[in-house]
This record gives C-alpha cells, structure tokens and sequence, in this order.
C-alpha cells in the first residue's frame, strides 16, 4: 500500500509542478486562445461552399478546390507533393496519370481565414501592405493597381490567394495553356457567369451581393474565401479551452508537452502568436524532395525577394489541427509528427542524413532527397540563428511534446479522427466532450 500511495503523492506532485511552470509560460508569452470570426455571410458562404467544389472554375472542367483540400486529409490532400491538373482522384489515392508532379507540398487552410493570417504561400507570395496587394501579378498590387475591379473586390490575403490555383497551368488552368492570369480570370468569369449553371449562380450571387449588380473573379475568390473562413475552422482546441479557463481540460501528458513546447525544446523561437505563428519565416533545414522549383531544389523566399538571407526559409506553419494535416514540411518529407520532432532534435543530422521512402502509389515519378553535397550545405549554411542544433529530448520528452501537438492541439470536434494515430502513443488520450 505504501509504495502505491508514495507514487500517487509523487504524481500530484508533479502534476501540480506542471500546472505551475504551464502557468508561467501562459504570463511570460501573453498567450491567448485563438477567436472564431464574428461575421458570417451566409448567402456567401453557400456561394463558396458551391464554387469550392465546382470544376468549372478549372480550364479543362476536371478540377476543383476540393481536389487537394479535402476535408478526410485535413484540408490538405494527405499527399508529400500535390498533383495538379491531368492527375484524377481525391487525396492520398490521387494518381498522377497525366498531371503535373508540383515542386511543393499543398498547405492546410485550417483558421486561413482568421485575423492575423498576413501571408500566404509556403514563399509568401501573397501579402498586403498599407499600399494594397502584394502577389505575382503586378495588375493587383499597390495602390492603383491595373486591374482595380479585382484589386478592389478583393477582402483577404484568403481570397487573393484563391486566384492563383486558377491561373497556374500545372494546377488548375491547363498544362497546355498560355492564358496570363488576366485572360485565365477572365475565361473563368465566363465559365461561371455564362455557364451551365447561369442561372443558379445568378440567383446565388444576387443573394451573396445584394447592393451589386457586376461580378468579377474577386467576387468569386472572395465567395471561396468566406466559405474556407467559416468552415475550416479550429479554435476549440483543448489548448484553446484551457487558455479560457477550463484548466481540467488538457490531459496531463499534454500539458507536459506544453511546458516542453515553450521551454527546452525552445518551439516558441519560431512559433509564437495566437496562431502559433506571426506567419514569418525560417530555414529550419529541411531535408528537400522531390523536383522542387527548380532542378531538384528550392530557394523559398527568396524567389519572391532575392534577399540572399531568404535562401531555404519557408512560411512558418500554424499548429492547430497539426495531427490531421500529414505529411509536413514545404516538401512534405516528413509522414509523420515524430519524424518532425526528431528532425528539430538534431535538424543538421536529420538534413544530412535522413532517408526518405514514399510507399503510396501516387506518383508515376519517383520521389528521391536531394543529397547533393552543394544544396546540402546552402541549406545548413544559412539555418536560423534561433534555431537550436541539438535539444537532446529524451523519449519521455518526446513523447509528451507529440500529446500537446496531437491532442493539445486538435479542435475538439475533430478528436474522434484521432484514434489510429493515438495509437503510437499509450500515454496520449485523446479528449472527447463535446
């Protein structure tokens, strides 16, 4: 009996040493549960949760939205590198076929649509200033932009972003196309606005857009932005409810991996914010795969800047729904969060010397690492400064930074999505109320 309640004593001691250092973290980083957005079209939301889906938003009609932000891959597609047009299938059982092998993984758009989301694009390549847009095409961007009917109708980084897909040949345009992004835009008004469903859509814009009586690719960017905004949602995290008070909430296990998350393994040095991100970015010497975006490689940033010091830095990734949203990184080398957290254990072993196997049936191309000596040691040459070189975690440790960012960190209505994951981990439980 004694040995029992000697560790029960033991345990409550421990858990109360958690609680305190877990509190001391939440005053010293001002940490704060993410909000929901208040406002909500409805008549645009449908709108959107219609074009979302439509293929006619495609050049060739055969693919939508949907088709590499899917809700059963955690509005991703479940695959390491996306497949564009000519590829047919949903998520992990996409088959290339025709289609293009694209150079980078394709991003969640969990909370995309929420305050404080400024940057889009693993590059960045969408943004805005106090001047106006920033992306690739300079017709939307400063002040007075050249295709202002756009420019202005735009409402969010989200709804700008949703442009570009259209508009890129190897995504949704058409590998053959040579359509500019106007003249892409402007074919798929006429898809939508003059199609087979004209007369649906004319209702359902009236709906969405009462006050307006001429439409354009903005309205339909936005539409899609809007459904993405309120659908795609997770803010209920255990995290989140523990933040607002409900301090019961978080398994143990988890709050451990909290008090790791923002103290030895040093995570906060890059993801920090509500978010878990300020949506910066870093070379976190991440192993490459794959074609990249050119000749095997990919510089990231500093494609959009030419900064030298932007070389191999990539968006830094918001964390909520972290679990659902396999596999990770720009290049989507890493199947799973393990091999993440091993890779910050020591990123420069992990650049240099992890393997890569891709065992699904996606791809026609095989995917390989890039082990050339001379990208190998750009990408170590120019890692982030705040980026520890070796935690040196112990498998406790490890694994309870796994439970805070699986469990932790999964919306609560997703939790049930967890339980195959779950079990790699017996000390992880998930969390089920609601």
């Amino acid at each position: 009996m004694w040995p029992l309640l000697l560790a029960l004593l033991t345990l409550s001691a421990f858990a109360q040493d958690t609680e305190k250092d877990l509190a001391l973290y939440v005053e010293m980083f001002q940490l704060k549960a993410l909000k929901a957005p208040i406002k909500k079209n409805e008549p645009l939301r449908k709108l959107g949760l219609r074009l979302f889906y439509d293929i006619q938003l495609s050049g060739k009609g055969n693919i939508s939205c949907h088709f590499c932000h899917q809700q059963g891959a955690g509005m991703g597609d479940a695959l390491p590198l996306g497949l564009g047009e000519g590829a047919e299938g949903i998520g992990a059982k996409r088959e290339q076929l025709s289609g293009v092998l694209l150079g980078r993984h394709s991003p969640s758009v969990f909370n995309m649509g929420l305050d404080g989301v400024n940057t889009l694009f693993w590059d960045g390549r969408v943004s805005k200033n106090a001047k106006g847009w920033i992306t690739p095409e300079a017709g939307l961007n400063g002040e007075n932009p050249l295709y202002a009917d756009i420019a202005k109708t735009l409402d969010s980084p989200l709804a700008v972003q949703a442009l570009f897909p259209i508009a890129n040949p190897s995504e949704m345009l058409g590998q053959e196309s040579k359509l500019t992004n106007i003249q892409a835009w402007r074919a798929a008004e006429e898809r939508i606005f003059n199609g087979k469903f004209k007369a649906t859509y004319a209702q359902m814009f009236k709906a969405a857009y009462p006050s307006e009586t001429k439409f354009n690719i903005g309205h339909i960017a936005n539409a899609i932005g809007e459904y993405q905004r309120h659908t795609f949602l997770a803010v209920e995290t255990p995290w989140d409810l523990y933040l607002r008070g409900e301090k019961n909430i978080l398994p143990l296990e988890a709050k451990k991996g909290a008090v790791i998350f923002y103290g030895k393994a040093m995570c906060v040095n890059c993801h920090q914010g509500d978010h878990l991100t300020v949506f910066g970015f870093q070379n976190v010497g991440t192993p490459q795969i794959g074609p990249g975006t050119k000749d095997g490689d990919d510089l990231g940033r500093f494609d959009i800047t030419g900064n030298p010091g932007d070389k191999y830095k990539f968006r830094v990734s918001p964390l909520r729904n972290i679990a659902l949203t396999a596999p990770y990184m720009h290049d989507g080398v890493f199947k799973n969060l393990w091999e993440v957290i091993e890779h910050y254990n020591h990123p420069m072993h992990s650049l240099m010397h992890s393997s890569f196997n891709y065992e699904g049936n996606s791809y026609r191309e095989k995917l390989v690492k890039d082990d050339r000596r001379e990208t190998q040691m750009a990408r170590a040459q120019n890692m982030a400064n705040n980026l520890p070189r070796m935690l040196g975690l112990s498998d406790e440790e490890k694994s309870a930074l796994w439970c805070f960012m699986t469990v932790g960190l999964t919306d609560i209505k997703y939790q049930q999505n967890l339980k195959g994951v779950l079990n790699e981990n017996p000390r992880c439980n998930p969390v089920l109320i609601r």
